[in-house]
């Protein structure tokens, strides 16, 4: 069994063709098969080597292992289509000499005119150049026409594509939309030509990719008749759609793998997550080792009707992924989002680190949300949020922080100040919502946040009192 994943290096990895290519890893892991890459870079302005080694880097953080592609080599190489242009050369003067495909000289314009007058619907090519003669064309070519290739679509021809997911899907060559170019008039051949002559000779067996993909298969399955190539196995996956029932797209909100990673979300649970769409584990389970989906996922267990992507639940799956990695290792992880919020990390004890994500990871959905928390442990005296602000500026909370003064003058430093600073705060008189929620103003600045018996032994005994002074000399503003 062999698969491949083929991008074309336009652009980002998008979240769709990302779950094209952790399906194809997930079904090569689980039966044995052969992986390969293949780069579709014939759109010669708009792709680029920058374009593809960020979609390669993308594929790498999100585990997935290929064993023949553009940077690894292989017995069916090269693994460029920009690289393979001799090759579809060839088949294209076979396909010529075969009289399955003919020089074009329809101008844009023309094909423009022809579209106007037609009727209305979706343009079908009349067969204008399909009988020229060799004199017609050296006449057109005389003109410093430059043709592009039509492949000739055979009438009455019936193409059934057996899809493992969706079924049998019929197809017939009088829908096809007439002849279609598979060269255009630059020489540079299109996708749906090169893509089936690409598959045979690097002995794909089965193609797993977007159902949008599907309408184009007839036409793959035509020309590989008139090649005499072998047609691989065909598993078209449903589309990935927004909330609003509509294609994924930057309107739904991040689309692309690389803002995932620099986001914060860990690959393990960004590969769970894509799994899911489409597909269920028989037992209900949501989140599952990649092992686990391994053994129990089939292409025909695939649902063939559209996933929809909820970024909620990706958020909460992610969380659980944060709250369960070991602390060493996900403390590795928090440190750039940590520097980039504008806190140096070079300088801290890694013990105290650790303690400080240990208590804050649990407010994470996505590493990034780190930012936001701490600067509680690592500020001398953190701003305060309007929330905080509000609810220190009465007699109550002067009262409190009054107690807060008279506790730190009082306590020592130690490592374990904090229990009885608590307790001498509680003798305030302040009673309930308005006691906690005070001190927890005091000492980080907001309302919500962990528990002050955790917090305040690793915010520390010099900010605590910073910290108190901050607020008396506010209220006394």
């Amino acid at each position: 069994m062999r698969l491949r994943f083929a991008p074309s290096p336009t652009g980002y990895l998008h979240i769709g063709n990302a779950r094209t290519a952790i399906l194809n890893y997930l079904i090569k892991r689980k039966t044995g098969a052969t992986l390969v890459l293949r780069v579709e870079d014939t759109d010669m302005e708009r792709s680029s080597r920058e374009s593809e080694a960020s979609i390669l880097a993308d594929l790498r953080w999100l585990g997935i292992e290929w064993d023949e592609g553009p940077d690894t080599g292989g017995a069916h190489g090269p693994y460029r289509q920009s690289e393979r242009f001799d090759i579809y050369r060839e088949y294209t003067e076979k396909l010529i000499a075969s009289g399955s495909a003919y020089p074009c000289y329809c101008t844009q314009d023309e094909l423009d005119a022809m579209r106007r007058e037609g009727r209305e619907g979706a343009f079908e090519y009349p067969g204008t150049c399909r009988d020229l003669t060799a004199a017609e064309r050296a006449e057109r070519e005389a003109k410093g026409l430059k043709p592009t290739v039509r492949f000739r679509v055979p009438a009455g021809e019936s193409v059934t594509v057996n899809d493992l997911i969706k079924g049998p899907v019929a197809f017939s060559s009088e829908n096809i939309g007439g002849d279609f170019i598979i060269v255009r008039s630059d020489g540079v051949p299109v996708y749906n030509y090169i893509v089936i002559i690409d598959d045979a000779l690097m002995a794909i067996t089965h193609v797993i990719r977007g159902e949008d993909h599907l309408s184009n298969t007839p036409k793959q399955i035509l020309i590989a008749r008139a090649l005499g190539l072998p047609v691989p196995e065909y598993a078209h996956l449903a589309l990935v759609m927004g909330d609003d029932r509509k294609k994924l797209s930057k309107r739904h909100g991040i689309t692309s793998v690389d803002l995932y990673r620099s986001d914060g979300y860990l690959p393990e649970a960004l590969v769970n997550y894509i799994a899911m769409l489409g597909w269920a584990a028989e037992s209900g389970e949501e989140i599952m080792p990649l092992d686990d989906i391994v053994r129990h996922i089939e292409i025909g267990g695939l649902a063939k009707s559209a996933a929809v992507f909820d970024f909620q639940k990706l958020r909460w799956m992610n969380a659980h992924y944060i709250r369960s990695a070991g602390i060493g290792a996900i403390t590795e992880l928090f440190v750039p989002h940590i520097e980039k919020a504008g806190y140096a990390v070079a300088g801290l004890d890694r013990a105290w680190l650790e303690s400080v994500i240990a208590l804050t990871r649990v407010y994470c959905e996505v590493l990034s949300d780190i930012g936001r928390i701490i600067g509680v442990f690592l500020e001398e005296v953190p701003a305060l949020d309007d929330d905080a602000a509000a609810f220190l500026d009465d007699d109550e909370a002067r009262r409190v922080i009054a107690a807060a003064q008279d506790a730190i003058a009082a306590s020592g430093a130690g490592a374990d100040f904090a229990p009885a600073l608590i307790a001498a705060i509680k003798g305030s008189g302040v009673k309930g919502k308005k006691l906690f929620l005070s001190m927890r103003a005091i000492f980080t600045g907001r309302l919500a946040g962990p528990e002050l018996d955790q917090a305040l032994p690793l915010i520390g005994f010099e900010k605590c009192a910073k910290r108190v002074e901050a607020a008396r000399a506010r209220c006394s503003a």
